[in-house]
């Protein structure tokens, strides 16, 4: 039974799109519905860089080889599931 779904973009992120499209024609189309995200990531660090304060909920170096130490282990038994 599904529980739920999710649609990006969602109807607000639509309105936030439209505009980025028509300001940045030759940018890459997935930058736009991450654009809110990205702006988050960059105050926070900015704000780690400038001050030392912690960057809350971004990931550190540790964090992302962990993930590719996951992503490298699931790999090869996701891809045998899907035969």
């Amino acid at each position: 039974e599904e529980l739920f779904r999710y649609y990006i973009p969602d109807e607000e992120d639509k309105v936030n799109v439209a505009a980025l499209e028509k300001k940045y024609p030759t940018a890459m189309p997935y930058f736009f519905t991450q654009d809110p995200d990205y702006v988050t990531v960059k105050e926070r660090v900015a704000k780690h860089t400038s001050d030392g304060s912690e960057a809350t909920g971004v990931a550190t170096i540790g964090v992302a080889v962990d993930t590719l130490k996951v992503a490298e282990y699931l790999t090869p038994i996701l891809q045998e599931q899907l035969k």
